[in-house]
């Protein structure tokens, strides 16, 4: 009887299959025994929807612990400051000796903390997030972790991300043992770099979430299936493979709708991995097209549309004609839409839709 899926498909979720990514979580461990300031220590993961970013941030966050850094994992959001200063303080907490637990009486009406990594009223009303965080910093410190701030889908020029990273680019200057991951879209990692306030952002290591790579899904695959007592035949196996086009999402989508097709046999076919593509295709629609669309105004979707009637790469000449629109006005939907990660150039006057299937989706193939 098949066992329990090992596949995740779901966002937030963080699968026990990460492949294709050692590299960056090697960077991100090397980073963090460098010293303070090190570019390893600022990760700036990009990547569209459905690339891994969360998953990345979740196995950071893992591996962060067990070197000795409470982590501070939050989604950006007008609380994000408030989320990150409480999730320090709670999983922090265990650290701290019992005996520093207790309410000191010496420091009601002193500026600091009132016991463990609580503050006192005079500190919560009066420090604003930056002190605050170099507290915790320095009392961590004293039980010798660091702290690693790790931020999901960041937003382009709020107050709360300004607040964060010059907060961030003063503790390194006041050498305390801290590092940063902030993950988003292109779009909004663009803007961020290029905010005239955070330029020194432009440091961080930088990584681009490439496709996984086919020979990893493939050896991933045939491991799991094997552990679940199935075989699969190579030429399904390949399909399969080149179904996922590398993409972390499909990758997972594909392989648990593999397994739940195949419950009641050993053998998976060809039958069992073409039902799995294209009920997994199907559910990209909501979860990932429709997502990445909404932003979009209706001149970006019209250039899409004019992408979308063909079936590889786009000559931007052709999608000038199909529009008719001039180069200059083409150029700018075409800026737009790379740096929402949608598409990207391929050679001189080429482009391609980068999501997978979205072409398809809108040429109404499926």
């Amino acid at each position: 009887m098949t066992k329990e899926s090992v596949f995740l498909p779901a966002f937030g979720n963080k699968p026990k299959h990460i492949i294709g990514r050692k590299g960056i979580t090697s960077d991100f461990i090397e980073g963090l025994s460098q010293p303070i300031g090190h570019r390893n220590r600022a990760i700036i993961p990009v990547g569209q929807r459905g690339t891994g970013k969360t998953t990345l941030l979740l196995e950071f966050a893992e591996l962060a612990e067990k070197k000795d850094f409470i982590c501070a994992r939050v989604a950006a959001n007008d609380d994000m400051l408030d989320e990150i200063i409480q999730s320090i303080q709670i999983n922090g907490a265990r650290f701290i000796p019992k005996s520093k637990q207790k309410v000191k009486a010496f420091s009601v009406g002193a500026m600091g903390f009132s016991f463990g990594l609580t503050f006192n009223e005079e500190a919560k009303s009066q420090l604003g997030f930056r002190m605050k965080l170099s507290m915790l910093c320095d009392e961590l410190a004293k039980y010798n972790k660091g702290v690693v701030i790790l931020v999901d889908e960041i937003q382009s020029n709020t107050p709360e991300m300004r607040s964060l990273a010059t907060s961030y680019q003063h503790l390194v200057g006041d050498n305390k043992n801290i590092a940063i991951v902030m993950a988003g879209l292109p779009g909004s990692i663009s803007a961020v770099l290029n905010d005239e306030i955070l330029t020194f952002l432009n440091r961080a290591n930088k990584v681009y979430l490439e496709p996984l790579p086919y020979g990893e899904i493939s050896i991933a695959y045939a491991t799991e299936f094997s552990k679940q007592g199935k075989s699969i035949d190579s030429n399904a196996l390949e399909d399969a493979v080149a179904a996922t086009m590398g993409y972390p999402y499909l990758f997972q989508l594909i392989g648990y709708y593999i397994l739940g097709f195949s419950q009641n046999t050993d053998v998976i076919d060809d039958g069992i991995v073409k039902q799995a593509i294209s009920t997994s295709k199907k559910e990209m629609t909501e979860s990932i097209f429709n997502t990445a669309l909404r932003p979009l105004s209706g001149r970006d979707k019209e250039f899409l549309m004019a992408m979308s009637e063909d079936t590889s790469f786009s000559k931007i000449s052709d999608i000038r004609e199909r529009m008719n629109v001039s180069l200059s006005y083409a150029q700018t939907y075409r800026i737009r839409l790379i740096e929402a990660g949608i598409i990207s150039p391929v050679g001189h006057g080429e482009l391609e839709i980068i999501i997978p299937y979205l072409g398809e989706y809108l040429r109404g193939d499926f």
